[in-house]
């Protein structure tokens, strides 16, 4: 499978120092990762599954303004991570970036929409179509560790932030430290999904 060749000298600890895509591609991935985040959480919100409490900052449609801005850099991260950690595939493009942006987008819309529903089908579903989301568009290792990094470090920030009182879970769907036992798998999704997104961005500058 043809690799796109990063700079000389790749390695995790110096690279993730210095970014590896170029600031247009940043801006790009940010702003992927923030309109998704308000597309996505507009429907938790509106669905009752999750609930602000803090309005310290303004909203941007239905979420605080740290929401987007949290996304949107994650996105980014994301990606430099999978860039970091192997060399990306060449191949790919516009279609399939859409493509799995959708699925990301389709899968947030979808915790929403099973707010009523029993928690335990509604879990298995959600990782269920995480793992396809995964044997769809993740290369190996690469991508499948920045789906469990995501996975790791989503979740536990989305804990502390309900313990601190500034968002909430509804009754029911809060059955992980506060949280929603599907959060896992929507943030594994996500991280693979960025991490995609970063190979077909370096493929892009790399080939024109």
């Amino acid at each position: 499978m043809p690799r796109v060749s990063l700079p000389a000298g790749h390695s995790i600890g110096r690279q993730m120092l210095r970014p590896l895509l170029n600031p247009s591609a940043l801006l790009a991935l940010f702003a992927l990762g923030a309109a998704g985040g308000l597309i996505g959480d507009e429907g938790h919100v509106a669905s009752g599954t999750t609930r602000y409490i803090s309005h310290a900052l303004p909203f941007i449609w239905k979420s605080q303004l740290w929401f987007p801005l949290l996304v949107g850099g994650a996105t980014c991260a994301i990606a430099e991570l999978r860039l970091a950690l192997a060399p990306p595939r060449a191949e790919g493009g516009f279609g399939e970036g859409a493509a799995a942006v959708a699925a990301i987008v389709g899968l947030y819309a979808l915790t929403a929409l099973l707010r009523h529903d029993p928690l335990g089908p509604a879990t298995s579903l959600c990782y269920a179509l995480a793992a396809l989301t995964a044997w769809q568009f993740a290369d190996g290792r690469a991508a499948v560790a920045c789906g469990v990094v995501a996975a790791i470090i989503g979740p536990a920030t989305e804990i502390v932030l309900v313990a601190a009182g500034v968002s909430e879970y509804a009754e029911g769907v809060d059955g992980l430290f506060g949280v929603a036992p599907w959060l896992p798998a929507l943030y594994f999704a996500f991280g693979v999904v960025a991490a995609r997104l970063g190979e077909l961005f370096a493929a892009r500058a790399v080939n024109g």
